[in-house]
């Protein structure tokens, strides 16, 4: 009796952090490989990544049903058999901010705006956002914000802001 309330609670619990995961379709998130592991799916390097507070993401190859563990964020490549992840660390687990990350994507739009604080507050139905400061030598005080709703690349862009979140229609207020 107590070996299976045990074993309930641990399903339950993997439930619960697994649903707080981002997945990234066909990107293959590259460099900050600290641990790479063999398992069934995508969900077990979820698991793993939420219980490690070193870990930023992952990427797991379906080819090989193998987990890389990614303490850091380089650049990605599409790749059709890659599957890559985003730990959730904003809004009570439901998010995830990023710093010096720059998300490129799909289905939205592009404005200037002075920070990245504002540049969320102008996407909240999109889902996805990512402020890059402006460049120290162009003489612009605001920066690029651009919105939207598919992610099709991640990479390290230093000065940038990046997060994804529940857009308003998905929370249950």
């Amino acid at each position: 009796m107590i070996v299976l309330l045990f074993l309930f609670g641990v399903l339950s619990s993997s439930r619960a952090i697994s649903s707080t995961c981002f997945y990234l379709p066909n990107i293959n998130l590259k460099g900050g490989t600290y641990d790479e592991f063999d398992a069934s799916d995508i969900t077990q390097c979820c698991i793993q990544c939420a219980s490690q507070p070193c870990c930023a993401g992952y990427t797991y190859s379906k080819a090989l049903k193998r987990c890389f563990m990614k303490s850091s964020i380089n650049y990605s490549e599409q790749e059709d058999m890659m599957i890559s992840g985003i730990r959730a660390n904003a809004n009570g687990g439901v998010g995830a901010k990023m710093k010096n990350v720059k998300i490129e994507g799909s289905g939205g739009s592009r404005i200037t705006l002075e920070n990245s604080d504002e540049c969320q507050q102008y996407c909240t139905a999109f889902g996805v956002y990512s402020w890059s400061p402006p460049r120290y030598d162009d003489g612009r005080t605001s920066g690029e914000c651009s919105c939207m709703k598919r992610i099709t690349a991640v990479k390290y862009h230093f000065g940038s802001q990046s997060a994804i979140f529940p857009t308003v229609a998905n929370l249950r207020i």
